[in-house]
């Protein structure tokens, strides 16, 4: 399959990387418990997180192709942000879909830009360390974007050593100690779908 439509890295996933040639595939699980604060405090649960907004939206661009300009990638990430009711400056680090080939990289990092025009927070993909976990993929960055928050550091992106020039953005190429409020976890597919959503750090 990947193999076929040319998108498999032999020498592993590269996000944003000026010579990557496609993502490499991983495993892996991910779970989350999402619900409701009363429903939490009636419990006594740990809360680690809170889940402040979220987009999903499909372009059905192509079969397999994401839009060259990345205008699912756009709407999805403006939809999370207003349902979170935060400006883009309101966000600390964004972990981005970045698979590591050259078009899905090129158009997430042009709808970036757009979106976070002028204040472009810390960025990386962690698909460089887990590869392309393909259905978990969503909910095992999801855990690290709440790790991000919870333990104060920023996921590098492994495998990026030359950041392509044509980007906004410099991913972030090593861990980062920062206090982040907000956090974005991008995860796009098959066919046009786009999904975008924004966690928080929880307060009582």
């Amino acid at each position: 399959g990947f193999h076929s439509l040319l998108i498999a890295d032999p020498l592993g996933s590269r996000p944003f990387d000026a010579q990557r040639r496609g993502l490499s595939l991983g495993e892996g699980a991910g779970a989350l418990v999402i619900e409701s604060e009363a429903h939490a405090r009636a419990r006594g649960a740990a809360v680690l997180a809170r889940v402040l907004g979220a987009g999903n939206t499909c372009d059905a661009h192509h079969a397999t192709a994401p839009h060259p300009e990345g205008a699912g990638a756009e709407a999805a990430m403006r939809q999370a942000l207003a349902q979170a009711r935060l400006e883009p400056a309101e966000v600390g680090y964004v972990n981005a879909h970045g698979t590591g080939t050259p078009d899905n990289d090129a158009a997430e990092g042009k709808a970036l830009a757009r979106v976070f025009a002028g204040c472009l927070p810390p960025i990386s993909s962690t698909k460089g360390g887990t590869g392309h976990t393909l259905g978990a993929a969503g909910a095992i960055e999801s855990v690290i974007c709440i790790l991000a928050i919870l333990r104060e550091c920023l996921p590098p992106n492994i495998g990026c050593t030359t950041p392509d020039p044509a980007l906004a953005f410099t991913p972030l190429r090593e861990a980062a100690q920062v206090r982040v409020e907000a956090v974005m976890n991008n995860s796009f597919g098959f066919g046009g779908n786009n999904s975008s959503i924004i966690f928080g750090r929880w307060s009582k």
